[in-house]
């Protein structure tokens, strides 16, 4: 999933304009958002934003690829090992109870542990730099087998799948991609794709549907910290006294 120089041909370098001050300045900043700081995508420049067939990503971000910045919200200390616990506050953070977060964490970690781990040894801790080894089948390949953002899977998403044309998903539309794109010969990556896109399409429908934009934030990750910094700020509306 390495997208930095990772495709051939030109690449055109996405410039951030969102954050102010020099531009050692700008590439901190973005450095920090790259790896979670400060739990909020305003600066974080979209890895699916760039034209590259390849999904390569700004320099300001590293090295990882999509399905790693996807994944790296999790790794809660940015020490590139998701724990068990981590997955946990992970899904508590962007809204999921907490009987649900603690079995889907037991479920994502028990599954994902071994075969991205560097070892032979069982663990329940995910590495993230091999999070492409966890790829199921039954998926959408808007991540290919590396875990790089493949912009034309995602269009190939909506031209196949968005029926009505309105730039969304809805239930009846993720239903028939989910049955349309299943594996026969592997129950496990359907049962998990279907879970995925339920769980998605509970935290962050929006009138009934999900749209593209959300999508694409979803597949680079930074919706996860739109969730998340919207679940803090109703927190704190409930504390304030009218």
């Amino acid at each position: 999933m390495n997208e930095l120089n990772g495709g051939p041909g030109t690449t055109e370098t996405t410039e951030p304009t969102e954050v102010s001050g020099t531009s050692t300045g700008a590439s901190s900043a973005l450095d920090g958002a790259a790896r979670g700081e400060g739990r909020g995508p305003e600066a974080f420049v979209s890895a699916s934003a760039t034209r590259d067939a390849y999904g390569t990503q700004p320099a300001a971000l590293g090295d990882r690829t999509a399905l790693e910045m996807h994944s790296a919200f999790f790794d809660r200390n940015h020490d590139g090992i998701i724990t068990l616990r981590e997955t946990y506050e992970g899904l508590r953070a962007i809204g999921i109870g907490r009987v649900l977060s603690a079995w889907f964490a037991l479920f994502i970690n028990g599954v994902l542990g071994l075969p991205t781990s560097r070892s032979f040894v069982p663990t329940l801790s995910i590495t993230l730099e091999n999070i492409h080894r966890g790829k199921h089948a039954s998926d959408t390949g808007v991540y290919d087998k590396d875990g790089r953002f493949d912009p034309a899977k995602f269009d190939e998403l909506f031209s196949r799948w968005d029926k009505d044309r309105d730039g969304a998903l809805n239930v009846r539309e993720l239903v028939a991609r989910t049955l349309g794109d299943r594996d026969l010969l592997d129950v496990f990556g359907f049962l998990a794709s279907a879970g995925e896109w339920t769980v998605l399409y509970a935290l962050a429908g929006k009138g009934g549907k999900l749209t593209r934009e959300q999508l694409r934030r979803m597949y680079d990750g930074t919706l996860f910290y739109e969730l998340e910094r919207e679940k803090q700020a109703a927190r704190t509306d409930r504390r304030v006294p009218a």
